[in-house]
């Protein structure tokens, strides 16, 4: 079931409701949409899966410019007020690259209606100002509607993505109108990063139940982020899948789901 929401700026944010029990509110990354955690919710038995779109994701709408970690972080609580009073309880979270940054500030602001947190791979030692340049070369290449390109320089210079893994899969677009609108949201969320740090210790008055998630073939700096993450998290568990990377929760979602469930049910 789809609703909409209307953020702290009016931002329309729209979300998707299924099955019944308690409420787990996924979060997804960079390029992503409704469907981002759909594998993993199928196989997550018991409870209620809320999924929505981050701002500058269609369906919802797009946002403020230049984009920032507390605006969606903002959005993140709005959902979780609406989760609050329509269902009653406090949500666990689950967040996924880029969206597990959005779950770590939406949790160090306001933790009241998290019970849980659980985080896959979020890219922390990959914001900062050295994306500045990064993002400049981007916003050219969208205004010269060479999107595939704008793209690349995401993947590349962004995300860090290994040139053998780029080359192995080249971007394709079905059309101009397509590439338009990927690029407004890798573009918003490369606006963010470049206007965030990466001091891992801020995550520390963070006093929750945490699962840490991540592949364990996925590039540097993901891995030593993760390790970070574990050193100041005060209540922190973790799981690594030797065989998969970055693309973990959508290449084995149902071990993903796996590790979900033995996490929600120690909380």
């Amino acid at each position: 079931m789809h609703s909409e929401l209307r953020a702290a700026d009016d931002t329309k944010l729209v979300l998707e409701v299924t099955g019944d029990g308690p409420p787990v509110v996924f979060v997804h990354g960079s390029n992503g949409g409704l469907d981002s955690w759909a594998a993993v919710g199928q196989h997550l038995a018991g409870y209620r899966i809320v999924r929505y779109a981050r701002r500058n994701h269609p369906p919802s709408a797009i946002g403020n410019t230049p984009n920032s970690f507390d605006a969606e972080a903002a959005d993140l609580r709005c959902v979780l007020n609406s989760v609050a009073e329509s269902f009653g309880s406090t949500a666990h979270i689950v967040g996924g690259s880029y969206g597990a940054t959005v779950a770590l500030y939406a949790a160090a602001v306001d933790a009241d209606r998290i019970a849980s947190l659980a985080l896959f791979e979020p890219p922390l030692l990959l914001s900062g100002a050295h994306l500045l340049p990064v993002l400049d070369r981007f916003r050219q290449f969208c205004a010269e509607r060479r999107y595939p390109e704008a793209l690349e320089v995401f993947a590349r210079d962004v995300a860090c993505v290994p040139a053998e893994v780029i080359s192995a899969t080249p971007i394709t677009l079905p059309d101009e109108e397509a590439g338009c609108t990927i690029t407004v949201s890798a573009g918003a969320d490369l606006e963010a990063m470049a206007g965030d740090g990466q001091d891992v210790d801020r995550w520390a008055t963070i006093t929750l139940p945490v699962l840490l998630m991540q592949g364990g073939q996925s590039w540097s700096p993901l891995p030593e982020g993760m390790d970070r993450l574990a050193q100041v998290l005060p209540h922190a568990q973790r799981v690594v899948w030797p065989d998969q990377s970055h693309f973990a929760t959508a290449m084995a979602p149902e071990r993903v789901a796996e590790a979900l469930q033995e996490f929600f049910a120690t909380v």
